[in-house]
């Protein structure tokens, strides 16, 4: 027999911000739901190209809308994947920014902060976290020239603090099925 809840307890705020469900922030990464085709780039210490590789993107939402979980997918030549990044992201009403987490298959975990907003029609995102040698990164992840079809982005990196940036990857994501 089920129980008449007492009207006089609370419901503390995030609870009740759950369960109102997803917000308008959180349909931000709209333009990455679904599966992509992408033509990537890594670049060496110098800015010239290291190597060119195909990859797999696939993003679908989680929670009733509440979280977008990602999965990246670097393809060797035969096309068969070669390493997956997976990564979380949701949107923190209490922060007024996305917050994310992430894992590379088979790697050593980076401990990072990641969080994101979105300005001007990109998705900015900016890390801090440690290497397995202990070494301090900055990273900045930009998504641009977003359309319904396809989606650019770019990565850059930093070693001391901030004070210089190094183009690490750049890639064009061409939608191949929308969810």
């Amino acid at each position: 027999m089920p129980t008449q809840q007492n009207p006089s307890l609370q419901v503390p705020p995030e609870v009740a911000r759950y369960i109102k469900g997803s917000g308008l922030e959180s349909k931000q990464f709209d333009f990455l739901i679904g599966d992509w085709d992408v033509d990537a780039t890594r670049f060496k210490d110098d800015g010239t190209p290291l190597f060119k590789y195909m990859a797999a993107w696939n993003a679908m939402y989680l929670n009733g809308g509440r979280m977008v979980m990602d999965d990246f997918r670097a393809l060797g030549p035969n096309g068969q994947p070669v390493s997956s990044f997976v990564t979380l992201r949701t949107y923190s009403e209490v922060t007024q920014r996305w917050e994310l987490t992430g894992l590379q298959a088979l790697q050593p975990a980076m401990q990072s902060e990641w969080h994101g907003v979105s300005k001007d029609g990109e998705m900015l995102l900016d890390a801090t976290g440690k290497a397995p040698s202990g070494d301090l990164i900055k990273t900045r992840i930009r998504f641009f020239n977003i359309s319904a079809d396809a989606f650019s982005w770019e990565s850059s990196m930093s070693l001391d603090q901030g004070k210089s940036w190094k183009k690490t990857a750049e890639l064009r994501a061409v939608r191949v099925r929308k969810p």
